[in-house]
């Protein structure tokens, strides 16, 4: 059989050469109970549930802080009232056994999840259904009267897990044993996702069905970065990712002691690199990538499950263990962003966003403002508005946070900043400008606005259309005319195709993704401001993304291989033309 490739979607990055591997799935008869023996196996199921709880409890002991939240989710879930009467119903009402109540429960429960209209809420159904697996393994027939479950086999070396779906704790258990995970389905923002991201696991989700009918043992390709899977690949495309594998680990040796080096490009622009963190695992990555505090904390991740807005002291809850690892780092703690696809339960239908949103619900904003600027004494925290239209609702913003902090008897109000995330943003930005402390361009919705097409379309929504390249172009100059910073914190900040144009047109910081921060900051170290700036002026008067692409994808490739690196962007002749930059 030959090379064949798997498409889905990156989830955690990272390159893995292994052998397919599944987890055994225990199976037995299932069969009806009689009346006398359902009250015995419901509360077998019961208990399963709540063994389940104290293991997922012990497994979090032994992970960090951060993790071991992610992780203790899943023993909150067994505790579920709903879920312990949908169990009752199967054992005592339909007489199913104890594990196939447990089963049937778990399973119902994460389908009422995965129908929710939310991807990132959607993307929970996965630790319901492994949840219901570990305890149904409990409450199988195998299993010792103590909760103890059948031993299952450990994976081979080199093992990379295929499966439908997995949970954070199947990631933690598993961790050590595997070099990769390919799913059926689930996404970035699932839990098990980001477990995988802050334990250096690559993983790709969104394979289909189709990923399952790999034979076990085959040899896989599994590429986190580009959401690839290769089956059975070529010996010559094996060696070259593991010579890859090899390179990154070299890099990543040599990142770790340029940790305290900035980022300057060869002739001396110095551009400040940042993470993009929603806890405190993901800005432990950063930190030890060298990331130089948090441009983009995003503190609406933490409540997308909240049946009502969040209160002070769950802001507080939320922001001060992330705040004290980061020491005098600056941090820009974005407000809420509620709404579109970020929408929890009791906004469910809402057609604002952003900071009208916030304005709107005034008390749930000072809630957050006033945990916010308690945080900010002794540090160097900065608040950003998140999807700011008009100047109006930046002044409105700025009046509240000001009675805010009179309230509380802040003296040194914290810099405010103003996200451009839409065309009319761009059209109002140099009065924003005048008015904030700084910018931030969020890419992924000002591409999505400006090119009338989905923000998660990844063939549609490219951030180096030239007509996307002209707003942030124009952002750029009104914020350095009135003196001010702006930085770029979309999924565009650590593109190989857009970075050397966002230095070319001279934005001063980049946040990005904790799992990108070294590769970033590397990048800008082989780029020259001069040869940048010459192809991002050119660039700006492109006919459209794919003459962009097609330009600079050479630069790209060598800015990631490191070929070349003393003279990488060398890709301008006399006449101004961008030139072949080679394989």
């Amino acid at each position: 059989m030959g090379e064949r490739m798997l498409r889905g979607a990156p989830a955690a990055p990272g390159l893995a050469v292994g052998r397919a591997w599944s987890r055994e799935v225990a199976s037995h008869e299932s069969r009806l109970v009689a009346s006398d023996g359902r009250e015995r196996e419901h509360a077998r199921a019961l208990a399963a549930l709540a063994q389940a709880a104290e293991d997922l409890d012990a497994l979090a002991a032994g992970l960090s802080e951060e993790q071991a939240e992610i992780v203790r989710t899943g023993a909150l879930m067994a505790a579920d009232p709903a879920l312990s009467a949908a169990v009752t119903v199967a054992a005592l009402e339909d007489g199913l056994p104890a594990s196939d109540s447990i089963l049937r429960a778990t399973e119902a429960h994460a389908e009422e999840i995965a129908a929710i209209a939310d991807e990132t809420l959607a993307a929970r159904a996965d630790d319901i259904r492994s949840l219901g697996r570990r305890a149904a393994r409990l409450a199988a027939p195998g299993a010792s009267e103590g909760g103890e479950a059948p031993p299952q086999s450990p994976p081979p070396p080199s093992a990379i897990l295929i499966a439908a779906d997995l949970g954070p704790a199947d990631v933690a258990e598993l961790a050590g044993s595997l070099v990769g995970i390919a799913l059926i389905g689930g996404g970035a923002t699932a839990h098990a996702a980001i477990l995988a991201r802050s334990l250096g696991m690559p993983m790709v989700t969104g394979l289909g069905p189709d990923v399952l009918d790999v034979p076990a043992g085959a040899l896989l390709l599994l590429d986190g970065d580009d959401g690839s899977l290769v089956v059975e690949p070529t010996a010559e495309r094996a060696r070259a990712a593991t010579g890859a594998m090899q390179t990154r680990e070299r890099e990543r040796e040599r990142d770790a002691a340029d940790g305290a080096r900035p980022a300057v490009t060869r002739d001396g622009r110095r551009v400040t690199v940042l993470a993009n963190v929603a806890s405190v695992a993901e800005l432990e990555v950063g930190l030890r990538s060298g990331a130089e505090g948090i441009g983009l904390l995003r503190t609406e991740l933490a409540f997308l499950d909240a049946a009502e807005w969040p209160t002070e002291a769950q802001h507080l809850e939320v922001l001060e263990p992330i705040l004290q690892a980061l020491g005098a780092r600056p941090a820009m703690v974005r407000m809420l962003d509620f709404g579109a696809d970020k929408c929890p339960p009791f906004l469910s239908g809402t057609d604002q966003r952003g900071l009208a949103l916030l304005v709107s619900h005034e008390g749930a904003f000072v809630d957050q403002l006033r945990a916010t600027l308690r945080c900010s004494r002794d540090r160097d925290v900065r608040l950003l508005l998140p999807m700011v239209d008009h100047p109006d609702e930046l002044a409105a913003a700025q009046r509240l946070i000001e009675h805010t902090a009179r309230a509380l008897g802040v003296e040194r109000l914290p810099a405010v900043g103003a996200m451009i995330e839409t065309p009319a943003a761009v059209g109002a930005v140099r009065t924003l400008a005048a008015a904030a402390d700084f910018l931030s361009i969020g890419t992924n919705d000002l591409t999505a606005e400006a090119l009338g097409v989905d923000r998660f379309s990844v063939n549609d929504a490219r951030a180096h259309d030239p007509a996307v390249l002209r707003l942030i172009a124009l952002s750029v100059n009104a914020a350095h005319e009135a003196g001010i910073a702006l930085e770029v914190c979309g999924e565009a900040a650590s593109d190989p195709v857009m970075l050397p144009l966002l230095v070319g047109l001279d934005v001063d910081e980049l946040s990005v993704g904790s799992a990108r921060v070294a590769d970033v900051r590397r990048w800008i170290r082989r780029l020259g401001l001069g040869e940048v700036s010459e192809l991002a002026a050119i660039a700006l008067e492109m006919a459209g993304a794919d003459e962009v692409e097609a330009a600079l994808a050479p630069l790209a490739r060598r800015l990631q291989s490191g070929e070349g690196s003393d003279a990488v962007a060398e890709g301008v002749d006399r006449g101004g033309r961008i030139l072949a930059l080679g394989p």
